[in-house]
């Protein structure tokens, strides 16, 4: 763990206080410091739209976590995305170009202790990153192969998220067309592609009431699946221990393939049914 005190002493390191929804840097911003969070929370994002109105959320960094390590390379490097403070952050940072090099001068080890820490957090990211890549891959690849979308094959796919993620099982539901305040159990992985149809109650968009004497809690996950802006399924993730913020971004990077393909179903339906019409 970093020696927060040290830094916050050494006479090498900055100090400030961010409130939250502040921004610490935009994106295409220049900044030759590196930062260390000593408290609380930021978010990585990126713009989605040349307007710079909606962003997308790369990762989010905790206490003891750096970030711009970039500019230990070289200075007047742009940034390629903006971070914003989620909760009130208390960051150090040290300039590359002023400050670092006469660090390393006066101390040595403590630098270098510094410097294993970010290349075996780097390293740890990277392995992080390369899992996500690797099970959307996977996912991409089984949607691809699927000759019919039906159910039976949604299903497959679901049996595949719950096999590459680890999970102990994983409920899929669709909200009720007619009463939106209740939702249909459609599968469940532990019986195998076997349509369910079971009518549950639904207390808010966040929460669900107990499921077969499954109460939600930190070893359940829910994922919202919405097209055309609109909440239509409903997914939750079961494991044995606590979900983690990677575990969270996994599900939600996956599920968006999966939203895809129920959006491909709807469309088909559509279609289907407007053709019925014509021939009335």
């Amino acid at each position: 763990m970093l020696n927060i005190e040290f830094y916050k002493s050494s006479g090498f390191f900055w100090y400030k206080e961010l409130q939250s929804w502040s921004l610490v840097f935009d994106e295409w911003d220049l900044d030759d410091n590196l930062y260390i969070i000593e408290s609380w929370k930021v978010a990585i994002e990126k713009y989605t739209t040349v307007e710079k109105k909606e962003t997308k959320e790369l990762a989010i960094l905790w206490e003891f976590d750096f970030f711009w390590e970039a500019s230990l390379n070289s200075s007047d490097i742009s940034k390629e995305a903006l971070v914003k403070v989620v909760e009130d952050v208390k960051l150090l940072y040290i300039n590359w170009k002023d400050w670092l090099q006469k660090f390393i001068e006066k101390y040595p080890k403590e630098w270098l202790d510094l410097l294993k820490f970010i290349v075996d957090a780097t390293n740890k990211r990277l392995l992080k990153s390369n899992k996500q890549i690797t099970a959307n891959y996977e996912i991409v690849k089984s949607i691809i192969g699927i000759e019919k979308i039906n159910d039976k094959n949604i299903f497959s796919i679901i049996d595949k998220i719950k096999l590459i993620t680890w999970y102990e099982y994983v409920l899929f539901f669709e909200i009720n067309p007619v009463v939106t305040h209740y939702l249909t159990l459609k599968y469940d992985t532990r019986e195998h592609w076997k349509l369910q149809d079971k009518i549950i109650e639904r207390w808010s968009l966040t929460t669900l009431n107990e499921l077969d004497n499954i109460i939600l809690s930190w070893y359940n996950f829910v994922q919202k699946l919405s097209i055309w802006n609109i909440d239509l399924w409903f997914m939750i993730f079961w494991k044995n221990k606590s979900f983690t913020y990677d575990d969270k971004k996994l599900i939600v990077s996956i599920s968006n393939n999966l939203t895809w393909l129920l959006k491909q179903k709807e469309i088909l339906k559509e279609e289907l049914n407007r053709n019925y019409m014509k021939n009335i």
